[in-house]
Parts: C-alpha cells; structure tokens; sequence
C-alpha cells in the first residue's frame, strides 16, 4: 500500500464544528452571465451541532433560524452529519482544475493522487488535457465522508503548490478574496443545476449556513458551463474547513442525486474553437433576394443552423454584388459559407431548368 502523503486526524473527524461565522447571501439565477459572491462577513457566534443563532439578525430577518432540527423544513436546514442514513451512499464529485494544478495533484509518477485513493478508499482520477485550453476535470467517487476527505486531501496538495490565477471563466476565481498563502485554497466544484436548489435551499438559507457554520466562503456561478447545464460551486478555505463543509454538501446533494440523470456534463474545448473570426463574401445583386428568402426565412435558417452572424451590406448604385459580412467561431463561419453556397447553387440550379 503506498505510503501515506496526508494527516489523516481531521479536527472534526467525529463531532461536526461548532459554527463561528455568519455570512450573508443571495439566491442563484444561472439565466446571466455574471457570478454571485455568497461570501459574506464573519462574526463570531455560538451555536450547536444543528441549531443556527436565534439572534444572528441576517439569519433572522429572512426566516432561516430554527430552533429544533426536527421542526426544519428540509429546504432550509442542514442535514445532520450524526445521520447515518446515507453514510453509505456512493457520490461522484467533478472538480474543475487547471492543467498545472492537475501536475499537481497527480504528483511525480502519480504518488499524490495514489495516496490519496489508498488512504480514502475512493477512486479519483484526472481527465486528460485537450489541446488548445487549461482546465482538466478531476473526478472523485466514494462514501459521503471517503469522498470529503480525498477532495480534501486534494485541497491539501493545492495549498502546497503556487497560487495561479486567470482572468477568464471558469478557471478565474469567483471569490474577490485572495487565497492566503500555505493556508486556504480553492476547489472549484461542478454541480449539475438540477442539484442547485437542494444545496442551496430555500432563499439561500442552506447555502449561507455552510458558510456560518464551517467558516467557508461559497460562490456560484449565475451561468451555465459552455456546452453544459453544470454550474461552478467555489468553495475556498483552509483544509479543516473544506473537510467539514464538504461531508454536509455530500449529504444535500445525496438527497436529490436522482435529479441529476440527463445532465449535460462539461467539457474542456480548445479556446481556439471559440475565438470569433470574420469573414466577408459577396454575391450577385440578382441572387441576393434567393439567398435572403421570403421574409428572411433562407437567410435566418442558415444563421440559426451554424450560428455565425451574417450581416447584408445595403445595395449600391453602380456595384453588381452585396457583400455578406459572417462572424462567429472558425466552425460556425464555414458551416455557414457552406449552406450560403448550398443555396446559390440551388437557386442558380433552378434558374437553369426554368430556362431551358
């Protein structure tokens, strides 16, 4: 068995922590493009295993305190980490990571990521790197706690590593909070938005007891993924913190595992596919009407087809052609310079047999 790389004796590894922040937050809408930051201010309070402060007034004045666990609606309160109903469950995190932090968490000759899976009793594995872009997905199955443990071992081996930092979505960090370095670190969770509600609970009541009671700051993205229904989940902290807060979102999210058939996963595409490109053909007067169609039809079939933007220049006195300006990624502007030319040939086709 490979040599353990980790501490294994968590803080909290029987009894859950006691909270000692509040935060404040807001609800999640994944229809804009922008990030909502749930990080709020910590106060120190105290509090049990399952209750919240009555007098926290954040908690308060949104209705989210509670007095007895049992009187909880399950939408906004925490599962008990005493509950050993699901202790068994199997969970399969994805995490987003960046192409250095996955050499990282691999470790040389992969003793990292081997050591982790014999000390957690998990599988883990890191998907491998497209050309073309930075992110991986490290994917983590096991237990409840198994699973929060190996995620945060993995936290662990990131503290030890350089701190990056990029200025696009979904690699940039949500959180306006710098990492302190040798002490926090960031794991950028995918959750399918199927999931969003259980975790984030009814008027975000859940979400911001995550955040009081583990002294976590969590930040979902508004948006989707590229390409996908997942949503960013950024978790920041130190290790302990991580751990704790990890093994109570094991258990929202295990509550509504069966909401998340059908979705639509991320991947990692090569920003150069991405990258918007334009180029301008022209055509003659005559055929432009054919190539627009009644009312646009033609014109805005091929837009919604390749989903490139096409712009017609206005006719000018004394020009035979109209220029066709198309704009979007290199894929969506040939696939519509293919169904532009498929057309004129139909209609130059048709024209032909009319005549004869």
């Amino acid at each position: 068995m490979t040599e353990s790389l980790f501490d294994t004796n968590f803080a909290s590894e029987n009894e859950p922590k006691p909270p000692t922040t509040t935060s404040n937050a807001t609800s999640q809408n994944p229809q804009t493009n922008q990030s909502n930051n749930l990080n709020g201010k910590h106060d120190q309070s105290s509090s049990n295993n399952t209750t919240t402060n009555k007098s926290n007034s954040q908690i308060k004045d949104s209705n989210k305190s509670a007095e007895d666990s049992n009187g909880y609606d399950q939408s906004t309160s925490l599962p008990s980490l005493n509950d050993k109903a699901n202790v068994d469950a199997l969970i399969n995190y994805r995490v987003l990571v960046s192409a250095k932090e996955a050499g990282c968490l691999i470790g040389q000759n992969g003793q990292v990521i081997d050591s982790i899976r014999g000390e957690t009793n998990t599988k883990a594995g890191i998907s491998k790197l497209t050309p073309g872009t930075h992110e991986r997905i490290l994917t983590v199955s096991g237990k409840l706690d198994d699973a929060a443990k190996a995620l945060s071992y993995f936290a662990q081996a990131l503290i030890g590593s350089s701190i990056e930092t990029y200025n696009y979505f979904p690699l940039k960090q949500l959180s306006s909070t710098p990492c302190v370095q040798n002490e926090t670190t960031i794991l950028r969770l995918l959750v399918p938005n199927s999931q969003m509600g259980t975790l984030i609970g009814s008027k975000g009541a859940r979400i911001q007891q995550i955040q009081h009671n583990f002294g976590v700051s969590m930040i979902a993205s508004k948006s989707f993924l590229p390409g996908s229904n997942e949503r960013l989940v950024e978790l920041q902290g130190t290790v302990n913190d991580l751990y704790d807060s990890l093994r109570v979102i094991s258990r929202c999210l295990i509550e509504d595992f069966s909401s998340s058939v059908g979705t639509t996963y991320y991947i990692p595409r090569s920003h150069q596919l991405t990258r918007k490109t334009t180029e301008n053909i022209s055509f003659p007067n005559d055929m432009v009407g054919a190539l627009i169609g009644k009312n646009g039809s033609r014109i805005q079939g091929v837009r919604k087809v390749s989903g490139a933007m096409i712009g017609i220049s206005e006719a000018t006195d004394g020009k035979e052609e109209r220029v066709f300006t198309i704009t979007g990624t290199q894929q969506a502007v040939e696939k519509a310079k293919g169904l532009l030319y498929h057309n004129l040939e139909r209609e130059e086709q048709r024209r032909a047999e009319f005549n004869e």
